[in-house]
């Protein structure tokens, strides 16, 4: 495992990993066959089908279907997120962006069905778009994090890059995390232990001084 402090977590993130593949897989399913992925698919979902006897979406409908998926998606994307941070495995810059594209698709995607219901139906291609960027964008981290959970090579562990100083920098863009030089073993040339694997200095011992036998006495 790449990040040694997640190891005592590999099965619950291994379940994590399954049961969000459930759930993008199941997603995707009801998607494609409630709504389709045509612009007028969505819009005859929405707005109703005479033809089909299908009625418009109400708004307390929509709020029904809102509501658990504002708590569940981004609570998901977010502990996603979260552990794919603690490894360093994305730029800082790169992290942010990412990450907020995520949470911006999950916010569109759920706004998506208002607008298109009572504003601007033209706008179903949008409710697409954004579906299938948060899959992606889903389908991405949990790569991510699955990639932490396999076995860290030899050469990242022995032969990588050095750690930066203590107190120094680190060139160039700073990943998310120190992960990668936390885990490696202190000693010539394969950077510093961490803070926890560290051994403490032994407390010195004071030196022992001859007592001082003050100004010679003189005898009155």
């Amino acid at each position: 495992m790449r990040d040694p402090r997640l190891r005592p977590f590999r099965g619950a993130l291994l379940a994590f990993l399954a049961l969000m593949l459930v759930l993008l897989a199941s997603g995707a399913v009801l998607f494609v066959r409630k709504l389709g992925l045509t612009p007028e698919g969505v819009r005859r979902f929405y707005l109703g089908a005479p033809e089909i006897f299908a009625p418009p979406r109400s708004a307390l409908g929509l709020l029904e279907v809102a509501v658990p998926h504002l708590v569940a998606m981004p609570l998901a994307v977010f502990v996603t997120v979260h552990l794919v941070a603690m490894a360093g495995l994305v730029r800082r810059r790169a992290f942010s962006v990412l990450s907020s594209l995520t949470f911006a698709g999950v916010l569109v995607g759920i706004a998506a069905g208002f607008v298109i219901r009572f504003l601007w139906p033209g706008l179903a291609w949008l409710k697409i778009v954004a579906f299938l960027s948060v899959e992606g964008m889903v389908l991405f981290w949990l790569g991510l994090l699955a990639a932490m959970l396999l076995p860290a090579r030899r050469g990242a562990l022995d032969g990588g890059a050095p750690c930066p100083p203590e107190g120094g920098d680190r060139p160039g863009p700073e990943p998310i995390g120190d992960a990668a030089c936390a885990h490696r073993a202190g000693g010539p040339g394969q950077g510093r232990r961490p803070a926890a694997l560290r051994r403490p200095p032994a407390p010195r011992r004071p030196t022992s001084r001859p007592r001082d036998p003050g100004p010679p006495h003189r005898p009155g």
